[in-house]
Protein backbone atom coordinates (compact mmCIF):
# COMPACT_ATOMS: atom_id res chain seq x y z
CA UNK A 1 0.00 0.00 0.00
CA UNK A 2 3.12 2.11 0.83
CA UNK A 3 4.59 1.59 -2.48
CA UNK A 4 1.49 2.85 -4.24
CA UNK A 5 1.42 5.59 -2.38
CA UNK A 6 4.35 6.76 -3.14
CA UNK A 7 4.12 6.00 -7.04
CA UNK A 8 1.02 7.98 -7.43
CA UNK A 9 2.93 11.10 -5.29
CA UNK A 10 5.64 10.55 -7.91
CA UNK A 11 3.37 10.50 -10.99
CA UNK A 12 1.90 13.34 -9.89
CA UNK A 13 5.24 15.48 -9.46
CA UNK A 14 6.22 14.71 -13.20
CA UNK A 15 2.55 15.74 -14.43
CA UNK A 16 2.71 18.75 -12.79
CA UNK A 17 6.57 19.06 -13.89
CA UNK A 18 5.77 17.99 -17.22
CA UNK A 19 2.92 21.22 -17.18
CA UNK A 20 5.13 23.16 -15.62
CA UNK A 21 7.88 22.75 -18.34
CA UNK A 22 5.24 22.54 -21.07
CA UNK A 23 4.36 26.43 -20.32
CA UNK A 24 8.61 26.94 -19.83
CA UNK A 25 9.23 25.79 -23.69
CA UNK A 26 6.33 27.92 -24.89
CA UNK A 27 6.37 31.49 -25.15
CA UNK A 28 3.73 34.34 -26.75
CA UNK A 29 4.43 37.21 -28.61
CA UNK A 30 2.04 39.72 -28.45
CA UNK A 31 0.44 41.71 -31.02
CA UNK A 32 2.72 44.61 -32.65
CA UNK A 33 5.68 42.67 -31.99
CA UNK A 34 8.27 40.42 -32.77
CA UNK A 35 10.07 37.77 -31.08
CA UNK A 36 13.65 38.15 -31.25
CA UNK A 37 15.01 34.00 -29.81
CA UNK A 38 18.06 33.97 -28.03
CA UNK A 39 19.67 30.72 -27.50
CA UNK A 40 21.20 29.86 -24.24
CA UNK A 41 23.73 27.76 -26.49
CA UNK A 42 24.85 31.45 -27.38
CA UNK A 43 23.63 33.79 -30.30
CA UNK A 44 20.26 35.39 -31.78
CA UNK A 45 18.72 32.96 -33.89
CA UNK A 46 18.30 34.17 -37.42
CA UNK A 47 14.69 33.95 -37.64
CA UNK A 48 11.91 36.39 -35.35
CA UNK A 49 9.27 35.18 -34.55
CA UNK A 50 5.36 36.63 -35.48
CA UNK A 51 2.93 37.12 -32.81
CA UNK A 52 0.73 34.26 -30.86
CA UNK A 53 2.13 31.08 -29.47
CA UNK A 54 5.54 29.57 -30.69
CA UNK A 55 7.68 26.70 -29.13
CA UNK A 56 10.82 27.95 -27.91
CA UNK A 57 12.36 25.31 -26.12
CA UNK A 58 15.31 26.80 -23.92
CA UNK A 59 15.53 30.06 -25.88
CA UNK A 60 15.00 33.62 -24.36
CA UNK A 61 12.59 35.45 -26.37
CA UNK A 62 12.81 39.26 -26.43
CA UNK A 63 9.66 41.42 -27.90
CA UNK A 64 10.58 44.07 -29.96
CA UNK A 65 7.84 46.42 -30.94
CA UNK A 66 7.43 46.65 -34.78
CA UNK A 67 3.69 48.65 -34.82
CA UNK A 68 4.12 52.44 -35.68
CA UNK A 69 5.69 55.08 -33.55
CA UNK A 70 5.23 58.89 -33.89
CA UNK A 71 8.30 61.02 -32.60
CA UNK A 72 8.46 64.96 -31.76
CA UNK A 73 12.02 66.29 -31.80
CA UNK A 74 13.20 69.67 -32.14
CA UNK A 75 16.77 70.11 -34.71
CA UNK A 76 18.83 72.53 -34.67
CA UNK A 77 19.90 73.77 -38.22
CA UNK A 78 21.47 76.68 -40.47
CA UNK A 79 20.10 77.91 -43.79
CA UNK A 80 21.27 78.82 -47.26
CA UNK A 81 21.36 83.06 -45.93
CA UNK A 82 23.69 81.68 -43.17
CA UNK A 83 20.60 82.04 -40.19
CA UNK A 84 20.29 79.41 -37.69
CA UNK A 85 17.49 78.63 -36.51
CA UNK A 86 15.83 75.25 -35.26
CA UNK A 87 12.20 73.70 -36.15
CA UNK A 88 10.31 71.09 -34.58
CA UNK A 89 9.84 67.75 -36.73
CA UNK A 90 7.41 65.22 -36.06
CA UNK A 91 7.34 61.53 -38.07
CA UNK A 92 5.99 58.27 -37.73
CA UNK A 93 8.22 55.14 -38.24
CA UNK A 94 7.94 51.06 -37.85
CA UNK A 95 10.21 48.72 -37.75
CA UNK A 96 10.48 46.49 -40.98
CA UNK A 97 9.45 42.76 -39.17
CA UNK A 98 11.73 41.11 -41.56
CA UNK A 99 15.20 42.98 -40.47
CA UNK A 100 14.43 42.92 -36.77
CA UNK A 101 16.42 40.54 -36.01
CA UNK A 102 19.24 42.10 -38.05
CA UNK A 103 18.24 45.41 -35.85
CA UNK A 104 18.73 43.56 -33.02
CA UNK A 105 21.81 42.29 -33.73
CA UNK A 106 23.14 45.98 -34.61
CA UNK A 107 21.72 47.71 -31.51
CA UNK A 108 22.15 44.96 -29.36
CA UNK A 109 20.15 45.11 -26.11
CA UNK A 110 19.17 48.92 -26.68
CA UNK A 111 15.45 48.92 -26.44
CA UNK A 112 13.62 50.95 -29.23
CA UNK A 113 13.46 54.19 -27.29
CA UNK A 114 17.20 54.32 -26.85
CA UNK A 115 17.67 54.26 -30.00
CA UNK A 116 14.48 56.91 -31.27
CA UNK A 117 16.63 59.32 -29.29
CA UNK A 118 20.27 58.13 -30.43
CA UNK A 119 20.92 56.69 -33.84
CA UNK A 120 17.40 57.82 -35.30
CA UNK A 121 17.78 61.25 -34.14
CA UNK A 122 21.10 61.85 -35.59
CA UNK A 123 19.96 60.56 -39.33
CA UNK A 124 17.08 62.57 -38.70
CA UNK A 125 19.25 65.92 -37.76
CA UNK A 126 21.76 65.00 -40.70
CA UNK A 127 18.72 65.25 -43.20
CA UNK A 128 17.14 68.15 -41.92
CA UNK A 129 20.68 69.81 -42.05
CA UNK A 130 21.24 68.74 -45.34
CA UNK A 131 17.57 69.65 -46.83
CA UNK A 132 17.65 73.31 -45.08
CA UNK A 133 20.86 74.67 -46.20
CA UNK A 134 19.47 74.43 -49.95
CA UNK A 135 17.33 77.46 -49.05
CA UNK A 136 16.94 81.12 -47.32
CA UNK A 137 14.85 80.91 -43.82
CA UNK A 138 12.76 83.54 -45.29
CA UNK A 139 12.00 80.81 -47.90
CA UNK A 140 11.78 78.33 -45.37
CA UNK A 141 9.06 80.15 -43.64
CA UNK A 142 7.25 80.89 -47.39
CA UNK A 143 7.25 79.27 -50.74
CA UNK A 144 9.44 76.23 -50.75
CA UNK A 145 8.12 75.20 -46.90
CA UNK A 146 7.06 71.96 -48.59
CA UNK A 147 10.16 71.55 -50.80
CA UNK A 148 12.69 71.89 -47.21
CA UNK A 149 10.00 69.30 -45.43
CA UNK A 150 9.80 66.74 -48.23
CA UNK A 151 13.85 66.86 -48.65
CA UNK A 152 13.94 66.54 -44.78
CA UNK A 153 11.61 63.20 -45.50
CA UNK A 154 13.57 61.79 -48.55
CA UNK A 155 16.72 61.96 -47.22
CA UNK A 156 16.12 60.65 -43.73
CA UNK A 157 13.74 57.65 -45.52
CA UNK A 158 17.14 56.64 -47.33
CA UNK A 159 19.26 56.62 -44.57
CA UNK A 160 16.87 54.52 -42.12
CA UNK A 161 15.13 52.23 -44.45
CA UNK A 162 18.07 50.17 -45.17
CA UNK A 163 18.92 49.17 -41.76
CA UNK A 164 15.18 48.08 -40.96
CA UNK A 165 13.25 51.70 -40.23
CA UNK A 166 10.71 52.84 -42.72
CA UNK A 167 9.66 55.76 -42.29
CA UNK A 168 6.50 56.63 -43.21
CA UNK A 169 5.79 60.49 -42.60
CA UNK A 170 7.10 63.96 -41.98
CA UNK A 171 5.69 67.15 -40.91
CA UNK A 172 8.04 70.25 -39.35
CA UNK A 173 6.44 73.11 -37.77
CA UNK A 174 7.54 77.13 -38.56
CA UNK A 175 11.59 77.43 -37.58
CA UNK A 176 12.11 80.36 -35.19
CA UNK A 177 12.81 83.51 -36.54
CA UNK A 178 15.07 86.46 -36.19
CA UNK A 179 14.26 90.23 -36.26
CA UNK A 180 15.76 91.07 -39.69
CA UNK A 181 13.92 87.49 -40.99
CA UNK A 182 10.62 88.83 -39.02
CA UNK A 183 10.82 92.03 -40.44
CA UNK A 184 10.74 90.86 -43.85
CA UNK A 185 8.13 88.70 -43.72
CA UNK A 186 6.09 91.94 -42.12
CA UNK A 187 7.26 94.08 -45.15
CA UNK A 188 5.98 91.15 -47.48
CA UNK A 189 3.09 90.78 -46.13
CA UNK A 190 1.98 94.37 -46.25
CA UNK A 191 3.26 94.79 -49.80
CA UNK A 192 0.99 91.91 -50.21
CA UNK A 193 -2.14 93.85 -48.68
CA UNK A 194 -1.64 97.14 -50.70
CA UNK A 195 -1.45 95.24 -53.66
CA UNK A 196 -4.72 93.55 -52.80
CA UNK A 197 -6.14 96.53 -52.24
CA UNK A 198 -5.01 98.61 -54.86
CA UNK A 199 -6.42 95.63 -56.73
CA UNK A 200 -9.78 95.96 -55.46
CA UNK A 201 -9.61 99.55 -56.04
CA UNK A 202 -8.45 99.01 -59.51
CA UNK A 203 -11.88 96.63 -59.62
CA UNK A 204 -14.69 98.80 -58.11
CA UNK A 205 -13.26 101.58 -60.32
CA UNK A 206 -13.79 99.52 -63.64
CA UNK A 207 -16.81 98.24 -62.01
CA UNK A 208 -18.47 101.62 -61.46
CA UNK A 209 -16.82 102.85 -65.57
CA UNK A 210 -18.44 99.44 -66.59
CA UNK A 211 -21.68 100.36 -64.75
CA UNK A 212 -22.13 104.04 -66.12
CA UNK A 213 -21.18 102.84 -69.81
CA UNK A 214 -23.87 100.44 -69.20
CA UNK A 215 -26.22 103.21 -68.36
CA UNK A 216 -25.76 105.58 -71.24
CA UNK A 217 -25.86 103.15 -73.46
CA UNK A 218 -29.01 102.11 -72.20
CA UNK A 219 -30.41 105.62 -72.24
CA UNK A 220 -28.97 106.50 -76.10
CA UNK A 221 -31.36 103.22 -77.24
CA UNK A 222 -34.23 104.17 -75.07
CA UNK A 223 -34.03 107.46 -76.79
CA UNK A 224 -33.39 106.06 -80.30
CA UNK A 225 -36.21 103.75 -79.36
CA UNK A 226 -38.80 106.43 -78.40
CA UNK A 227 -37.86 108.50 -81.41
CA UNK A 228 -38.52 105.95 -83.53
CA UNK A 229 -41.82 105.14 -82.60
CA UNK A 230 -42.60 109.00 -82.60
CA UNK A 231 -41.15 108.34 -86.35
CA UNK A 232 -43.20 105.91 -87.10
CA UNK A 233 -46.39 107.76 -85.87
CA UNK A 234 -46.12 110.68 -87.72
CA UNK A 235 -48.54 111.29 -90.77
CA UNK A 236 -50.37 113.83 -92.56
CA UNK A 237 -53.21 113.76 -90.10
CA UNK A 238 -50.44 113.95 -87.43
CA UNK A 239 -48.62 117.14 -89.02
CA UNK A 240 -51.59 118.73 -89.69
CA UNK A 241 -52.85 118.10 -85.67
CA UNK A 242 -49.57 119.41 -84.25
CA UNK A 243 -49.59 122.88 -86.31
CA UNK A 244 -53.19 123.39 -85.54
CA UNK A 245 -51.90 123.48 -81.48
CA UNK A 246 -48.70 125.09 -82.24
CA UNK A 247 -50.98 127.89 -84.24
CA UNK A 248 -53.44 127.88 -81.09
CA UNK A 249 -50.54 127.97 -78.36
CA UNK A 250 -49.04 131.32 -80.15
CA UNK A 251 -52.49 133.12 -81.11
CA UNK A 252 -53.17 131.88 -84.72
CA UNK A 253 -55.37 129.76 -86.32
CA UNK A 254 -56.02 129.04 -89.67
CA UNK A 255 -60.02 129.54 -91.34
CA UNK A 256 -61.27 127.85 -93.65
CA UNK A 257 -63.58 130.63 -95.98
CA UNK A 258 -66.07 129.67 -99.00
CA UNK A 259 -63.26 131.66 -100.99
CA UNK A 260 -59.66 130.95 -99.43
CA UNK A 261 -58.06 129.99 -96.38
CA UNK A 262 -57.24 133.41 -93.61
CA UNK A 263 -55.36 132.98 -90.87
CA UNK A 264 -56.41 134.87 -88.23
CA UNK A 265 -55.35 135.86 -84.74
CA UNK A 266 -57.17 134.30 -81.87
CA UNK A 267 -58.80 135.70 -78.94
Amino acid sequence: MGKQVKFIGLGVVVVILAILGGFKFFDRVENGNVGIRYAISGGVRDKALSQGIHFVGLDYVTQYPIKTQSIKQRVAVATSDGKKTDVKISYSYHVDPSKAVAIYKKFGSADIHAIETGWLAQKLQKASRESMAKFTLLEVVGTDSTKAQAGILKSFQQAAEPYGFVVEDLSFGTPSIDEQTQKSIDDIIKAGQDNKKAELEAKTKETQAKADADAKITAANAEAEANNKINASINDQTIAYMEAQARLKHGWVTVQTNDAMVDAKGN
